[in-house]
């Protein structure tokens, strides 16, 4: 009888994470999609208008610092930390409004110009619609972990069509812990994901092409692996200083317009800061193969890498929806870029620059969120393969060490 009864607590657990998978990857399809249109469409009517760049990021922060006062309780977004909080306290439990306060201001966040992504306002999302489908159910409160870890693992397998990397963003960041119903309940989730990803013909985020990466870039390949490490703890500690700044700031308009002013001044001067930023990579890449090298180019990459974990700080810290990885991603790439032009300029070296840039991708987000295993997945999903998956997990342990060493935190782990 014991064992009827576990078996079919097991195959409801089955039942209902495939549920949550299917729920959530809708969910982070539906976010992705409308988020990157509707940034498009704003950038290509801006862009001939610079100055209105300035006044944009103001709209996106008021709008929601609004819908916050009225719809949603007067609670802010603590991101993934709303997550750990809930699987640490036993009786803890993610609200339901939670779905559409993360989905609509990361949604507004990103479109208005804030420099963030979509990403984290997805992961929080769909781990509440974990959460709340358990309770709608009745799932036993044990299996809150495994529902949560579904909902995150389908909604990342969404966001990059990489069901690897949804797996270990789910048990390397969020479970921290592996269990037999956790494993069960994330697998079952990103199947019935990659099912429907299949369905749509959802195309991959990035798809960079490589053919093979050669011994003698090691050095620059230690060398960017170490500058992402600190580059990552550097947008780490700008994370948290800046938050606390602003949030020292009592008057809330005051708030919104002081951060709506740097966000903006900064996007005017380089529009390649505006939002996610995932358009300026394509964009540099194209130039770097294109177009002959000149320092204006290098100084462009080298602000950008620069400048992004500083206004994404002040975007988190005045309000707006998100997190750290859609900056690294950008961070890495252009870091990754600068590095291969700079050498193969300069010395000769004839780096491959779409291998620098996806390791530079991998390594900044390994550095960040303190997840080797998730950044390689990652980068590998983006080259669509494994052939430099060899110096993109090198470089993955490199930058996290290094991070780790300089500051022990991630913006994910630090108490406030």
């Amino acid at each position: 009888m014991r064992k009827r009864i576990v078996r079919l607590s097991f195959l409801k657990l089955v039942l209902i994470s495939a549920l949550v998978g299917l729920l959530s990857a809708t969910l982070a399809v539906t976010l992705k999609r409308i988020t990157a249109h509707y940034e498009d469409k704003m950038l290509e009517a801006i862009l001939p208008h610079r100055l209105l760049l300035v006044i944009f990021p103001a709209i996106g922060l008021l709008l929601i610092f609004l819908l916050r006062t009225w719809l949603f309780k007067k609670k802010k977004n603590l991101g993934i930390k709303e997550i750990y909080k809930t699987l640490d306290t036993r009786h803890d439990q993610l609200p339901a409004y939670k779905i559409p306060s993360h989905y609509i201001n990361g949604f507004l966040t990103v479109i208005f110009g804030g420099s963030t992504g979509v990403e984290v306002s997805t992961v929080v999302a769909t781990a509440t619609v974990g959460a709340v489908t358990g309770q709608k159910v009745n799932m036993p409160r044990k299996y809150k972990a495994e529902l949560i870890c579904a909902g995150v693992a389908a909604g990342v397998t969404a966001l990059f069509g990489s069901p690897l990397t949804g797996l270990l963003f789910a048990l390397e960041v969020i479970a921290r812990k592996v269990t037999r119903t956790v494993a069960l309940s994330v697998v079952t989730a990103i199947t019935a994901a990659q099912v429907l990803l299949s369905v749509l013909h959802e195309k991959p985020l990035f798809v960079f092409h490589t053919t093979g990466w050669q011994w003698r870039a090691l050095p620059y390949i230690l060398l960017l692996s170490v500058l992402a490490g600190l580059i990552a703890v550097l947008f780490t500690r700008s994370v948290i200083y800046i938050k606390y700044r602003f949030a020292s700031v009592s008057n809330d308009y005051v708030r919104i317009g002081i951060g709506a002013a740097i966000i903006g001044v900064l996007v005017c001067l380089l529009p390649q800061l505006f939002g996610d930023g995932y358009f300026a990579i394509t964009d540099m890449l194209n130039k770097a193969m294109v177009q002959p090298f000149t320092l204006p180019f290098a100084f462009t990459l080298l602000a950008v890498v620069l400048i992004k974990p500083f206004i994404s700080s002040v975007t988190l810290g005045a309000g707006g929806d998100g997190g750290v990885f859609a900056p690294s991603i950008v961070i890495g790439s252009l870091l990754g870029l600068l590095i291969a032009v700079l050498f193969n300029q300069y010395l000769g070296t004839e780096l491959i620059i779409v291998n620098f840039m996806v390791i530079g991708i991998a390594a900044v987000l390994s550095a960040s969120i303190h997840a080797p295993l998730t950044a390689t997945a990652l980068g590998c999903c983006f080259t669509g393969g494994y052939v430099i998956a060899i110096p993109v997990f090198l470089a993955c342990v490199i930058s996290r060490y290094v991070a780790s060493s300089l500051y022990k935190d991630t913006v994910y782990t630090y108490k406030a």
